[in-house]
Formats: C-alpha cells, sequence, structure tokens
C-alpha cells in the first residue's frame, strides 16, 4: 500500500470514530429503506461493514444489518402519494450555502458541489403537513443525485422510509436497486415536529431506457410509533412527489470515452475491458466477464486505475461498481463497472489498469449440503468453514448448524458516501432449500435472534470472521435428509496480480 492510500484509510479511521453516532443512525435509515426489498419471507440476513478506515481504528468495524419494517408487502410501486402538491420552492435559496457550509458526508458529491456542477431544480412539495423542496440536481447519464431537503410541520415524527424514480416513462422497478438515501451532513435521521433535515439522494441511471429529461423523485415518510413501524397500513405514511427536468446529456461535451477492447486474465478466467470513460462526475470502466469461464466472479481484487499525460500521472484507487446485483443497468453477472473518482486527465496519454485478483468460485461448489439430523456439513462451498457447538450460549435452535470461518486477503472499495470500505466478505445465501426428495421449501425468519454471533468482523491485521446460521426453517429437521441450500455470493480470493495496459499513444 503506498503512502498516499496508508494516509487515506488513516484519514477514514478517525472520521469512522467520529461519527460512531451518525453510523448508528444510518444503520436505522438505510434498514428501514432496504427492508422491504426483502419482505417477511426472506430469511438471510446480509451484512455490510462500514469503513474500511475501521479496519485501522478497531479490531472489529462496525455492520449494517436490513430488516423489513413492515411497509406493503409489495413495495413501494403501488404507493400512491395521494395529496402531494407541487410548487416553486418559497425556502430561501442560498445557492446550495447549506450544503457547503457543513462538510458533507458523501465526499464525492461535495466534491461535484464544489465544481459547481449540480443544478439548482428549486421545486417542493406538500403533503399533510410535510414539505420536501428539491434543491438541486445532477446526472452525467450513469449516475444520479439529487440534493433535498425536509420539512416537518406537523405534532409527530417521522423518517424517510423509502423513495421512487421515474425517468420518462420508465419507473424504476422495486426495489431500486443501487439508489441510496443518505444524511447530507446530520447524525439522526429522524425529523421531530417543526424540524428540517437536508439529504443525498444517489442512484444509477438506467441507461437503455429512451432519452428523456423527465424525472419524477418521490419520497415516502413514516412516522416513528411503534405502532407505524410494525404496521403494514399506508394510513401511517406520507408521500412527497416532485417533478423536474434533468439532461442526462448535459456533459456529452465534457465527456471523453476510450475505447479499449483488452483482456485481463486471472487464474484462467478473461475479464474483457471494453472502454474507459471520463465524465465530470466520475470515471467509469466498463467490464464484461467471459461466458466461458470456468468461475463465477464475484469482484475483482484492489482495481487501481493509472492515468499519464507528460509528466502528470493520476492513480485511481477504491472503485465502486455498478453490477445486476446492485442496480437495474446490468441484467445478468457477466457486466461491471467500476466507478472510480473524477480525474482531470481524461484524455490521457496513456491508461493502465492494475489489480491485485479475483473472488471467484466454481458455479457446482456454491451450496452447503447438511445433515441437521447428524449436525454435519457434508458439502461447502470452501473448506475453511467450521462447525460451532456452542449453540447454546447463542440461543440457537437444534435444527440449525452455526458456522464460522476466518478470511484473509482483504481489499477496498469506495462506497456510495464516497467513504474507503472493506470489501463485503459475508456469505449471501438463497431463498429457497431443497430437500433430499427433490422437494423445494422456502426459508424463514428465525423466531428469536441470535445471541452475540452472526456477520462479519474484520481485524486491524487485514484478516476477518465470517459467522453464519444455516436456518431453514422450524421444520427443517423433519424433512428428508440431506438439505442443499445453494450460495448467492461467498468471499474466495484468488491472488494474482495482473495488469494490462488500456492505450498508449506511443
Amino acid at each position: 500500500m503506498s503512502e498516499k492510500e496508508e494516509r487515506i484509510l488513516k484519514q477514514d479511521a478517525q472520521e469512522v470514530n467520529l461519527n460512531a453516532e451518525t453510523i448508528r443512525e444510518m444503520k436505522i435509515f438505510n434498514a428501514m429503506r432496504n427492508g422491504v426489498a426483502q419482505g417477511k419471507k426472506r430469511s438471510k440476513r446480509r451484512f455490510y461493514s462500514y469503513g474500511a478506515g475501521a479496519v485501522l481504528a478497531a479490531a472489529a468495524a462496525v455492520f449494517l444489518i436490513f430488516f423489513p419494517i413492515g411497509l406493503p408487502a409489495g413495495g413501494t410501486d403501488d404507493f400512491d402519494p395521494g395529496g402531494s402538491v407541487q410548487a416553486a420552492s418559497t425556502k430561501s435559496w442560498d445557492d446550495f450555502a447549506a450544503y457547503r457550509n457543513q462538510p458533507l458526508r458523501n465526499r464525492l458529491v461535495a466534491d461535484i458541489l464544489e465544481r459547481n456542477l449540480v443544478i439548482p431544480v428549486r421545486q417542493s412539495a406538500t403533503n399533510k403537513g410535510y414539505r420536501m423542496d428539491v434543491d438541486g440536481a445532477v446526472t452525467d447519464g450513469r449516475k444520479v443525485y439529487i440534493l433535498f431537503s425536509v420539512q416537518n410541520d406537523t405534532g409527530e415524527e417521522v423518517v424517510p422510509a423509502d423513495t421512487k424514480i421515474q425517468f420518462g416513462d420508465f419507473e424504476v422497478p422495486y426495489p431500486h436497486r443501487g439508489a441510496a438515501l443518505e444524511m447530507a451532513y446530520d447524525s439522526e435521521s429522524r425529523i421531530p415536529p417543526g424540524q428540517s433535515k437536508d439529504y443525498i439522494y444517489s442512484t444509477n441511471y438506467p441507461g437503455s431506457i429512451p432519452y428523456s429529461k423527465d424525472v419524477k423523485f418521490t419520497l415516502i415518510l413514516t412516522e416513528t410509533s411503534d405502532q407505524a413501524l410494525a404496521s403494514s397500513s399506508n394510513k401511517y405514511r406520507t408521500g412527497l412527489e416532485v417533478s423536474f427536468e434533468l439532461d442526462p446529456a448535459r456533459f456529452k461535451d465534457q465527456e471523453h470515452t476510450l475505447p479499449v477492447d483488452r483482456t485481463l486474465t486471472v487464474d484462467g478466467q478473461k475479464i474483457k475491458v471494453l472502454q474507459v470513460e471520463y465524465t465530470p462526475l466520475n470515471t467509469y470502466v466498463d467490464l464484461e466477464y467471459d461466458k466461458a469461464n470456468t468461475k463465477r466472479i464475484f469482484s475483482l481484487l484492489n482495481p487501481v486505475l493509472i492515468a499519464t499525460t507528460g509528466s502528470q500521472t493520476d492513480k485511481l484507487v477504491y472503485p465502486g461498481t455498478i453490477t445486476a446485483d446492485n442496480s437495474e443497468v446490468y441484467k445478468d453477472h457477466s457486466q461491471v463497472t467500476l466507478v472510480f473518482r473524477y480525474t482531470e486527465l481524461n484524455q490521457p496519454d496513456s491508461s493502465r489498469l492494475k489489480i491485485a485478483g479475483i473472488s471467484a468460485l466454481e458455479p457446482d461448489r456454491m451450496k452447503f449440503v447438511v445433515d441437521l439430523n447428524k449436525q454435519q456439513v457434508i458439502e461447502a462451498p470452501t473448506n475453511d468453514w467450521e462447525i460451532v457447538t456452542s449453540k447454546q450460549e447463542h440461543n440457537a435452535t437444534e435444527a440449525e448448524i452455526l458456522l464460522r470461518r476466518k478470511v484473509a486477503s482483504l481489499f477496498y472499495y469506495t462506497d456510495y458516501q464516497g467513504a474507503v470500505q472493506a470489501e463485503d466478505i459475508g456469505t449471501e445465501l438463497a431463498d429457497k432449500f431443497t430437500d433430499a426428495n427433490g422437494q423445494v421449501h422456502e426459508r424463514t425468519n428465525r423466531e428469536t435472534a441470535l445471541h452475540n454471533f452472526g456477520g462479519t468482523t474484520i481485524s486491524s491485521d487485514g484478516t476477518g470472521m465470517d459467522e453464519m446460521s444455516l436456518f431453514f426453517d422450524s421444520q427443517a429437521a423433519d424433512y428428508p435428509q440431506p438439505l442443499t441450500l445453494s450460495v448467492e455470493r461467498i468471499w474466495n480470493p484468488i491472488l494474482e496480480t495482473q495488469s494490462i495496459e488500456l492505450f498508449s499513444k506511443k
């Protein structure tokens, strides 16, 4: 790791310590926004680490659990924001001073704002005593950022519960993969009576849709009483909807696309680099995994894009990603985009992509085969899992198996807030499983939570721990054994440094 990269991580470590309360609030905030996507039927638990800075700051990072909050089972597509009235914003205009005067948590948006790229929108929506002011927005046709505030003039505390967005005639289908709603700079997501909060919404622009400048953005607020959060009724929820124009081709004259058509080969797996696109917002590297590959590639390890013009070199590190898992942009796992930060060297003399390896696994190994009655794991995706026998202290049932494994070779990426994060090392399981007779069953949620078990932790030495319960349903032990449960994603690093020259004028 270079001195510059280490300095960035140490800075993140300090911010993680300072913003522990913010992380706690964002747990609640993002859990409510994403929880509906899984619904009450989904039993898998996803764990995400906040900030790779925590790797340096403490023995374990902070982790986020997404859970359902009782919003309508169909998601938000059937939510009607009836009563929402749009008008020109009457909020005192200060040229984004409120966003500029306090450090934005989203560093990427802060940089975009400082370069005066955000377009003022200044439209508002009112409904049942709430007002949303959309202050500004920006897109480069690939990423979308919206800055807005919410004023609560009612007697009830509320919190943003979800969003909807529509581009022209295309409404992004639920569960709005890749969308993120975050506090602009506050540490408390709930809005008490008489107060207001500022937010940043971001999502991926679905580039395959017909060209349109028309955008319709909807925010759904929910009351925070126990009754409201537990209810599936919309009577506790209020929608605020604003339509405005946002040109996806606004930066067309400032964008530069570099066709590449080069192939990286790691562990026999081919990764084709299609192109690099430079925009005033970000730098995008479009990849395609060869469909003839013998392994499913989950991620590239530590990608670095190096651009050189004359004596100037810009080293872009810690990219975010756009995949079929987190966006509507792609429909299969063979396509992925690395999203690096903006660089002024958008027409380089040369460009190079370097990676430290891949996380990948053969498709036929992506499963757990277990016998609950014998408490045996017959097959596992990797050989490093151990069975945790102290089930009673973790409040585990007899009809489940607790697993733990140590992981290493951790790498980093940039989250949607622009902060450096550790690679997701958690194992993602399928929603359904098959018994020995071939009967398919739906996995269900646990009735009680495990005690001090589950999720992932990251240590300061670059290693981590992944803990997981193979819980199927309360009757699973009575089904014909063994049971087979598919794995959708798992951390399996293959270290093999590779570098490829994407372009050179020489």
